[in-house]
């Protein structure tokens, strides 16, 4: 009997040991106080008529979790540009698999039927200026486009995206955009450029996006993504129009803090995730991103009562919030009905992260 009992506290030993993650619950795990939570719940709901759900999750472990406005477990958001961080994480897999080529490779010499000189053709109006925007283009790279660093001429929700959307080849229409300024020197934010990065991806990857998802990030980590939406030419938008539920947010979120590893499994590597949350272009001002400091790749970095905190953000209020100190992630969604107020939401909901925030860091 005595045998035994020095048998199972030594298993327990070793598993202590040989698992961080159990290892450091005993230091974080923590309620927020029931008269926070009651005021922060009523707040919230009276702040953003649109919010569907907010969950905050500490060392592994969901601490509070309010489902509002209609909206339960089972509801399915179309997620926006939190669908850029997602992508991103497929870079990182494909990279992994020795697929993805350096970042500094031209984007056109991975697609190269969009590379038509048009110095070959004759009485072609302003065939200087558009030779110069055929050789600017050529040294249009991955990295570019990953940090919005493109360089073109455009405006997000303008009738530009919108004219994108609609054309016959969103990716064609993206590259035939004039620059504004030479690829890798200006951060503009721009949904083209994530679709040219995720038609390149697809390329690499020999496969569209969802399947290549499926198979290597959303059944390993038992997600569920019923919808990918597609452009004309049926490839997934690779900015925007992912849909799935907050729960499956929340587990990429907890991978991405646990350095692209969870429930036992390494789905993309440590170095990829520091290197795409690092700071690879500074910023230190977005409108609806208080205490910005830097974008990564597809991923905006701030920081919340000074936690820096990696930030996968969505129109109307889709956010998956990291912060890697506390040990804490943060899902955030709202629905796109008449009450939400777009962008406005992202900035009020940081708001209420900021709360969550300074609540757990109190001794």
């Amino acid at each position: 009997m005595r045998s035994k009992q020095v048998l199972q506290v030594m298993t327990m030993l070793c598993l202590f040991l040989s698992c961080p993650e159990v290892k450091s619950q005993t230091a974080f795990n923590k309620e927020l106080p029931k008269e926070f939570t009651g005021r922060f719940t009523k707040e919230i709901n009276d702040s953003i008529p649109s919010l569907g759900s907010f969950i905050v999750s500490q060392n592994y472990r969901i601490i509070y979790e309010q489902y509002s406005h209609g909206a339960s477990k089972e509801t399915v958001f179309s997620i926006k540009s939190v669908t850029k961080s997602i992508v991103s994480v497929l870079a990182g897999i494909a990279k992994d698999k020795n697929l993805l080529p350096n970042l500094n490779t031209p984007v056109l010499k991975i697609l190269p039927e969009y590379n038509v000189s048009r110095s070959s053709f004759k009485n072609i109006s302003n065939i200087e200026g558009k030779v110069l925007h055929d050789s600017i283009r050529n040294t249009l790279t991955l990295k570019n486009l990953l940090t919005m660093q493109g360089g073109f001429d455009w405006v997000e929700n303008s009738k530009i995206s919108t004219a994108m959307s609609f054309s016959g080849d969103p990716v064609k229409f993206v590259l035939d955009l004039p620059f504004e300024e030479y690829p890798g020197t200006v951060f503009n934010y721009n949904s083209g450029e994530s679709h040219l990065f995720g038609a390149a991806l697809a390329k690499i990857v020999k496969n569209n996006l969802k399947q290549f998802a499926t198979e290597n990030l959303l059944r390993p980590l038992k997600m569920n993504t019923p919808r990918w939406d597609t452009d004309s030419m049926n490839r997934n938008l690779a900015g925007s129009e992912l849909f799935m539920k907050s729960e499956d947010m929340l587990k990429f979120g907890l991978m991405v803090l646990n350095n692209g590893k969870l429930g036992g499994r390494q789905i993309v590597s440590q170095k990829w995730i520091q290197e795409s949350t690092a700071e690879q272009v500074k910023l230190d001002f977005w409108d609806v991103m208080p205490d910005a400091n830097g974008y990564g790749y597809y991923w905006w970095r701030r920081k919340t009562n000074g936690h820096q905190a990696f930030v996968a953000t969505g129109y109307g209020g889709q956010l998956i919030c990291v912060i890697p100190d506390l040990k804490t992630v943060v899902v955030t969604t709202c629905f796109l009905n008449d009450k939400n107020r777009g962008r406005t939401e992202i900035k009020r909901l940081h708001y209420f992260i900021d709360k969550v925030t300074k609540e757990i860091d109190k001794d």
